[in-house]
């Protein structure tokens, strides 16, 4: 791990978080259910008391990925047009990828439908990749500091949001000044605070399980190399279920069951509208803006459960870190 996040960390650290054995943070006794139950719940006050830590860290990890470059900030913004581009060109033009029978305007869908796909899954496959580590990377912070160390994995989970933020400035960006797509409806990008937050949530308990699992059991990096591999195929990223016929119906309930189908649905819905089509002479709705809150409420479920199974796992985990890391 770059020492200069950490020198970041460890000096708002020092001269902000005295050591309290009350806190929690570094302690050898148990930690009582009442306490764990507490810490659940009063996590944005954390975030709210942390805020400067939080915000010099986040700061300090971009400007290390960008510094030396280039086109410095610029990259942000490269990425995700370069990704556009390509799925836009070679799957609709070159491969001759499109969903059938689409009105005036949207010969595009293909392209936009897996660029919002994949633009959503790289946004959590980045932070459970990066994040998984963040304790045993941070293990010279753990020892030597009393911090909230629930701040490193959220560190990781904010950075990934704040990219994922430039490639949807991009997409927009694109609708409203190209004509590779319709601008969206204004009244659907009202969901998008609240795609941001169950997002953010999910994303963040998962990276609080794995690093807290990290910890204890070195391979669950290269664990979860191989399971985000697996399920960035099974789910529909590059591939239509509503397209595939009867194929898909006995899997429709185990695609339904992945979390972050409903996902990318909601974001499709959102950035891409409704999409409808003569499917053998029958109206196939490929996009439903109408299931964009159910699909989120699902999600939320998720999130929340994720998050609290993460956080449960972290807080009862944290006392032994040190002696692991």
């Amino acid at each position: 791990m770059n020492p200069e996040p950490e020198s970041a960390v460890a000096a708002a650290s020092s001269a902000s978080l005295p050591l309290r054995e009350e806190d929690g943070w570094v302690t050898a006794r148990p930690t009582p259910f009442t306490e764990v139950l507490a810490r659940l719940v009063m996590l944005p006050k954390l975030v709210l008391e942390h805020r400067d830590l939080i915000t010099t860290s986040v700061r300090r990890d971009l400007e290390i990925r960008f510094r030396g470059t280039l086109l410095g900030w610029i990259w942000p913004l490269i990425h995700p047009m370069f990704l556009f581009i390509v799925y836009y060109f070679i799957f609709t033009k070159l491969l001759n990828f499109k969903i059938p029978e689409l009105p005036e305007g949207q010969e595009s869908a293909m392209g936009i439908y897996m660029f919002c796909g994949i633009m959503a899954w790289a946004g959590i496959s980045e932070s459970l990749t990066r994040g998984t580590n963040v304790i045993v990377d941070s293990g010279n912070l753990i020892k030597k500091l009393a911090f909230p160390s629930e701040i490193l994995p959220l560190n990781v989970t904010l950075v990934s949001m704040i990219t994922f933020g430039f490639a949807l400035a991009v997409f927009l960006g694109g609708c409203y000044f190209t004509p590779i797509w319709p601008p969206p409806d204004p009244v659907l990008l009202l969901w998008i605070p609240a795609l941001l937050g169950v997002q953010a949530l999910f994303t963040y308990g998962l990276v609080l399980l794995l690093s807290t699992l990290q910890v204890f059991l070195r391979d669950t990096l290269q664990i979860v190399g191989v399971v985000t591999t697996v399920w960035m195929f099974v789910t529909p990223l590059f591939w239509v279920p509503e397209l595939m016929g009867e194929s898909v119906k006995p899997y429709q309930g185990m695609i339904e069951l992945n979390p972050v189908y409903h996902l990318v649905q909601a974001w499709r819905g959102v950035l891409m509208g409704e999409v409808t089509v003569p499917l053998d002479g029958v109206p196939t709705t490929v996009i439903d803006t109408t299931r964009i809150a159910s699909s989120i409420g699902i999600f939320a479920l998720w999130a929340l459960g994720a998050y609290i199974i993460g956080y449960v796992l972290f807080i009862l985990s944290q006392r032994r870190f040190a002696d692991e890391v």
